[in-house]
């Protein structure tokens, strides 16, 4: 039995951060694509559809803020995970504000990221 492979979108400017958020979701056989600016942000979330969008709060030319704001007019139904390298209690009321904006908010990572913690929120929200 296959179980449909999952789309995860990267949306973040640091090579690091992707390289490792890349390679949790290629351990759990997802397809990949990163964004480091965000000016195709719609289209690829319209287009391509993924499962799990990973979103950096402080990427320079919009926000995570400003693309919560852009799913949830989108309807986006997958999963969101944000990430950051503020402090945790900032990076938590990140999620708190996607939640109360309608966007499935499963959880923040905190920058640097480690494998173990992002491949724990990838598998949450593949399952």
């Amino acid at each position: 039995m296959n179980a449909k492979i999952k789309r995860i979108l990267i949306v973040d400017d640091e090579p690091v951060a992707v390289a490792a958020i890349e390679r949790a979701g290629i351990d759990l056989l997802c397809e990949v694509t990163t964004l480091e600016h965000t000016s195709a942000f719609e289209r690829v979330v319209s287009e391509w559809e993924p499962d799990i969008v990973v979103l950096d709060v402080g990427i320079p030319d919009r926000d995570g803020y400003k693309l919560q704001s852009v799913l949830a007019e989108l309807k986006y139904p997958g999963a969101v995970v944000m990430i950051s390298g503020m402090p945790q209690q900032d990076l938590d009321a990140a999620a708190r504000v996607g939640r109360m904006r309608g966007v499935n908010v499963i959880g923040a990572v905190r920058k640097p990221i480690a494998h173990e913690d992002i491949h724990a929120m990838l598998t949450k929200a593949k399952a």
